[in-house]
């Protein structure tokens, strides 16, 4: 480990030990512009799992106080037989959160919720996610679409985690899918809510939206937990902690704190749930040996199985392995025993040392699951004495069944990224979506996988650090002749309260000779119809007077007419009422033409505009379609309130 800082890193510094010193407690205090040495598990953006989690642990009335117990048994939640004179917290005794936990922690008050841990290949960009769950739908068995109660990263909290979200809302029940009214998600999606969910790859942010997967359902045999992603780093400790008003186990647990400098690699393993011997006891640091092997290969491809922690294994003429234990659980220093509680995310860090050379010949993990090895349950499982007296009734989740999954090699850092705001959000270039900035030189560098992040500042004066290359401050421009244009999405602010404004921001940039207005007017639906004032009737795109009528129904809010130079990036935000649907117009000032998102309202019937991605469109500003490069100003924005 040999992580060196230059002066640049100074704020960055400052702002990451602030951002710790949050007691605030509650899971929006995550929702900071912070991706700080995130691992990449994949080379997309994609779901690994959206699994039916458990049901009816969070938000359970009675579980504070002497009755805990019996308040647990009575809503049907497992408790964990744990000797008192270890002095067990609530979350060594159960796996639910309580009434006043739960609210404390989000904000709102919630009874007997269920999850839904949803597991990405990238981290998310913490701004982008909405705590109320509007970047997320979910389908049900009987052909529903139900919203979630709420979103959040816990307890995936740590700067270089944050991959995995966690819902919360009522999902279903515990019957199995062959049972009479049984209920379960059998899918979950990710809609555009006006803030479009980002990832953060290699090369900076992707969006999110509509990517989609299949549930699997915890209380059916065979789906218990596993492993999605296993892989292998020399050992950093960027990005390790996180707020400490709701992190409080998360700290101080990485592998050099527990290890000091044993922890030469990191073999990061990511699951489909937190992982638990029971569904409420905790995994241990020495526990490596009950779960886990890690398989080699050596000189003549023959396999080489590491069983043991604290053993030295040959790997051939490779050199030595040895296991060191795990990490990310509990803080350092936690003692051992039936009352160790881990941070109990979507993490385990087994730590390795010996030579490169053989620690290159790693290939899988397997979780045997059975026999000499535990199977683990995620945290809806029956805990160590379902069979007492007076306990839950069940059902509870099913444990994991063996597996193996093979190793990344990642031992020069190029799948981990970071992306640091530390003044507030950047300018983008709203073709790429990049940060827009310029160069300040490294911050932070990586001597052994050479790994670097950078400081950037934007053309506004904020800085910002990232891993990947920021955009340049001049205007992007599309390969000409587009001959498929798509349709745009409008700016439609219908899913928001009647009575309250909402803010348009974004950027905008513009790479043509000819200088252009865009505005913005009402249209009654997303075919671009406007209602005449005088007549109230509706006019559609390729009726005549749709020009006049159109622009009689023009925002006229402050700063909604959007001009700019040639090759400028700028930014821009405006207000619009809620409960409407608005449609751009881009007027070229040269030759006077005015320009629709709809073929039909353009008196030379071509298109003038085609969609980027969520919340972004691209327009040309000639007759005819001029060059079809769409290049002459483009736009994306989000919607707020």
């Amino acid at each position: 480990m040999a992580i060196r800082y230059s002066s640049l890193a100074d704020p960055l510094i400052a702002y990451i030990d602030k951002d710790q010193e949050n007691t605030s407690g509650r899971a929006s205090s995550l929702l900071t512009p912070i991706n700080y040495n995130a691992d990449l598990f994949a080379n997309e953006a994609k779901f690994f799992t959206g699994n039916y989690g458990f049901d009816g642990y969070i938000g359970v009335p009675g579980l504070l106080g002497p009755g805990g117990q019996q308040a647990a048994a009575h809503h049907n939640v497992a408790w964990e037989s744990v000797d008192p004179d270890l002095s067990p917290t609530l979350r060594a005794l159960t796996s639910a959160a309580s009434v006043v936990g739960s609210k404390a922690v989000y904000g709102m008050s919630l009874l007997l919720q269920d999850t839904m841990p949803l597991v990405f290949s990238y981290p998310v960009l913490p701004t982008t996610l909405d705590g109320d769950g509007s970047d997320f739908e979910i389908t049900l068995n009987d052909g529903s679409i139900v919203s979630p109660a709420l979103a959040g990263f816990m307890p995936n909290l740590e700067y270089n985690e944050r991959q995995t979200i966690v819902l919360a809302g009522d999902f279903g029940n515990r019957l199995t899918p062959e049972s009479e009214g049984a209920r379960y998600p059998v899918s979950v999606r990710i809609v555009n809510d006006g803030t479009p969910l980002q990832m953060l790859s290699a090369k900076g942010p992707v969006f999110a939206t509509e990517l989609s997967i299949d549930s699997s359902n915890s209380y059916v045999q065979g789906d218990g937990p596993k492993l999605v992603a296993a892989k292998l780093n020399t050992f950093s400790p960027l990005g390790e902690g996180g707020p400490i008003g709701v992190g409080a186990t998360s700290a101080s647990n990485s592998g050099s704190d527990l290890y000091g400098d044993q922890a030469q690699y990191r073999l990061r393993l990511y699951t489909s749930a937190g992982f638990s011997p029971d569904g409420i006891a905790s995994l241990q640091p020495s526990e490596f040996n009950k779960y886990f092997i890690l398989e080699a290969k050596g000189d003549n491809g023959e396999k080489i199985s590491l069983t043991k922690s604290n053993q030295d294994y040959t790997i051939g003429k490779y050199g030595s392995i040895k296991v060191v234990g795990i990490a990310d659980l509990a803080p350092a220093g936690t003692i051992e025993n039936a009352a160790y509680v881990e941070d109990h995310d979507n993490y385990y860090d087994i730590i390795l040392e010996g030579d490169l050379s053989a620690i290159t010949r790693l290939r899988s993990v397997r979780m045997p699951s059975s026999g000499n090895y535990q199977a683990v349950y995620n945290p809806g499982g029956p805990g160590n004495n379902p069979d007492a007296k007076a306990a839950a009734p069940g059902p509870f989740t099913m444990p994991s069944v063996d597996h193996t999954i093979a190793i990344i090699n990642d031992l020069n850092g190029a799948m981990t990224a970071t992306y640091v705001e530390i003044e507030g959000a950047v300018l983008t270039n709203p073709l790429s979506n990049l940060p827009v900035g310029k160069l300040l030189g490294v911050a932070v560098e990586d001597t052994i996988s050479g790994q670097q992040i950078y400081a950037y500042e934007d053309p506004y004066g904020r800085r910002f650090y990232t891993s990947f290359e920021a955009s340049k401050d001049i205007a992007s421009v599309l390969p000409s002749n587009l001959l498929k244009p798509k349709p745009i999405d409008l700016i439609d602010t219908t899913g928001f309260a009647t009575d309250s404004s909402v803010i348009i921001s974004g950027s905008f940039s513009r790479s043509a000779s000819h200088s252009s207005t865009l505005q913005f007017y009402e249209v009654a639906g997303p075919d671009g119809g406007v209602v005449d004032p005088v007549t109230g009737r509706t006019l559609m795109p390729d009726e005549s007077g749709y020009n006049y009528v159109a622009r009689s129904n023009l925002l006229t809010s402050k700063n909604s007419s959007l001009k700019i130079e040639n090759k400028e990036i700028n930014k821009f935000q405006f207000n619009a009422e809620a409960e409407k649907i608005y449609a751009p117009l881009l007027i070229n000032e040269v030759t006077g033409e005015q320009y629709f998102a709809f073929t039909g309202a353009n008196s030379d019937k071509s298109a003038h505009f085609t969609a980027l991605g969520p919340n972004g469109f691209c327009v040309e500003d000639l007759f005819g379609g001029g060059d079809k490069d769409f290049s002459d100003m483009i736009v994306r924005y989000t919607i707020t309130v």
